[in-house]
């Protein structure tokens, strides 16, 4: 009765994880939010506006450029923009970076 309990447990769990990875759409999402909260940190209210407005646009043109690996529990997001690279594992609806692009500001 006991090994019945755990496999039942295990095959709940993998169910959870299966139904909760997320999609390609989620990280469009997920990328918008990051582009508006980089943005608002902004000194210079003019930037912080234009990327508020900006930001839907420049995350649908990342997502593009994004190659997402399904691996049916949790998904990997690799995206390629010029010399930077930002990595992504999507797990129970929710994104944890792994590599971050290091842009560098101008003087």
């Amino acid at each position: 009765m006991k090994l019945f309990s755990i496999t039942l447990i295990l095959i709940a769990l993998l169910g959870l994880l299966a139904y909760t990875n997320p999609k390609l759409d989620n990280y469009d999402q997920f990328i918008s939010q990051r582009i508006t909260e980089e943005t608002r940190k902004e000194k210079d209210p003019v930037a912080g506006a234009l990327g508020s407005l900006l930001g839907g646009f420049a995350a649908n043109l990342m997502t593009q450029q994004t190659v997402r690996k399904d691996y049916v529990f949790f998904s990997t997001y690799d995206t390629a923009f010029g010399n930077e690279r930002m990595r992504a594992i999507g797990i129970l609806n929710n994104f944890y970076l792994t590599e971050k692009p290091e842009f560098k500001q101008g003087k």
